[in-house]
């Protein structure tokens, strides 16, 4: 049986767990997953546990974190290892996934493995990550903007080197579900009742804030929605 395996790629406090939860309930693999409950994400993290402290130890051997990302990333062999097994435990399944915002800083050692890794993206307006940051960890706005500006950079990079649909985590319904079932069909899927629910259960905790973003923000935004269509 073939087997591929396809990334949810979005920064943190984007959508990703939204993404990855409809995916799941549409019939992609994940395995086991934390997927309890909190007010921030009302459907759960989806995300492994395992690849969350890999690349957590990732980053930090290679002098960065989540909020640092770091310029170049070297993988050691027990994140290989990881990895490989990671890969290994999901080649009964024909069509298996996984999300965690920081495959965007790690993703080469994902292509390297997986040549043929099939990618989702999705992005935020700046203003509110930004934002939501801010309130979750207290970090000064303009390191938020920085941080959003180096993990859309690298979205945008593999969008325009591989395909890799793209869509916006927006407000409006109808519009969200759009993109969603655009970024799902070339998988083969569908988007059903109850993929649609886990859209749904998604809140979103800021209105677009009243801040000046920075120009080159606003400029990679605004790419990033001409090519998301």
């Amino acid at each position: 049986m073939t087997s591929r395996g396809v990334a949810v790629l979005g920064m943190h406090r984007s959508g990703t767990s939204m993404l990855a939860g409809t995916l799941r309930t549409a019939g992609v693999y994940f395995g086991d997953v934390l997927d309890h409950t909190f007010a921030r994400n009302p459907t759960g993290l989806q995300e492994a546990p395992a690849l969350l402290y890999m690349h957590e130890d990732l980053l930090q051997k290679n002098s960065g974190a989540w909020h640092s990302p770091p310029d170049t990333v070297k993988w050691e062999p027990m994140h290989l290892a990881v990895r490989d097994l990671f890969i290994e435990s999901r080649r009964s399944a024909a069509l298996w996934g996984f999300k965690d915002p920081r495959t965007l800083l790690t993703i080469d050692g994902w292509f390297e493995a997986c040549p043929d890794l099939l990618c989702l993206g999705i992005f935020r307006h700046p203003a509110e990550v930004a934002m939501s940051i801010h309130e979750r960890n207290s970090f000064e706005l303009d390191r938020c903007f920085a941080i959003w500006l180096a993990y859309n950079e690298r979205l945008l990079a593999i969008a325009d080197s591989r395909p890799c649909p793209l869509m916006e985590f927006g407000a409006d319904r109808e519009s969200s579900l759009a993109a969603i079932k655009r970024c799902i069909e070339p998988l083969g899927l569908e988007l059903g009742d109850a993929a649609q629910s886990v859209y749904d259960q998604t809140h979103r905790h800021y209105e677009r804030p009243e801040v000046v973003v920075p120009p080159e923000c606003q400029v990679l935004y605004e790419a990033l929605l001409e090519r998301a269509g």
